[in-house]
């Protein structure tokens, strides 16, 4: 057992040093043996290396972690969770992703990485550096720490756990406050709310506008204030403005924080 555990080590280091040697055109293709590696590797750290692969959940990524520059070249951001294994999760899926095709790590290294200047070699060695490397030293750390223990696969993190960042920035998220708004100017201006509905509605809407206005919120919270009110509008005026008005808000809402 310890045989196979340093074996799979040794492999680990030589293949994650090949990345890091790799120019462009082999880059996707070393990449790849890394993973296959991983792959190989003796139990349990293969079950562990599978369930890591997939704990940060679908669509976490793109919506929480990626944040897409605007304007300037290298102005992307990579909002890394906290927590580690979360972090490790995502760091892997977004390294499984560059082995799509032969230019996907450097066309995303130009996005999140500056400092290579126009010459893709020396952008890709920045993802190298500031990307890869730091990742297989915590991830090898993580490894050696568990190389005996068995993954309990733990339940699914509830929705009171999790976060959403939410970029003020992002025209998704612009049109998002104004579908709002727009929703509660409906419900403020129809007469066919009771005036205590009415009342309550315009202070719910106007409480998730307040959540969505920090840098992160939790799931349970915009579901339990700003998603709850526009259902029952949503529900209980279907058919007419205001009834269409807040379901358009449910809709680019739930899109917002990936629900």
């Amino acid at each position: 057992m310890a045989d196979d555990v340093d074996e799979f080590f040794d492999d680990f280091d030589h293949y994650a040093n090949e990345v890091s040697a790799a120019r462009h055109q082999d880059f996707a293709r070393i990449l790849k043996q890394w993973f296959q590696t991983l792959e190989h590797a003796p139990e349990p750290l293969r079950s562990r290396l599978a369930w890591l692969r997939e704990y940060l959940p679908a669509g976490q990524l793109e919506k929480e972690v990626i944040v897409q520059g605007r304007g300037m070249v290298g102005s992307g951001k990579l909002n890394w969770p906290d927590d580690l294994e979360y972090r490790l999760s995502g760091q892997l899926q977004l390294l499984d992703a560059l082995t799509e095709k032969e230019d996907s790590a450097w066309q995303f290294a130009f996005g999140f990485f500056p400092g290579g200047g126009n010459n893709i070699n020396a952008t890709l060695n920045q993802l190298v550096e500031h990307f890869f490397q730091p990742h297989v030293r915590e991830l090898r750390r993580y490894l050696v720490k568990n190389a005996e223990k068995p993954i309990t696969r733990p339940e699914a993190v509830p929705a009171s756990d999790r976060l959403v960042r939410l970029d003020h920035n992002q025209p998704e998220y612009l049109a998002t406050i104004d579908a709002i708004a727009v929703a509660e100017s409906a419900a403020v201006a129809s007469n066919e709310i009771l005036p205590e509905d009415r009342e309550r509605i315009k202070f719910e809407l106007d409480a998730g506008i307040l959540l969505l206005k920090a840098s992160s919120a939790r799931i349970d919270a915009i579901e339990a204030v700003l998603i709850r009110a526009l259902r029952w509008l949503s529900s209980n005026f279907a058919g007419a403005a205001l009834g269409i008005a807040a379901e358009h808000a449910l809709q680019v809402v739930l899109k917002l924080i990936g629900g």
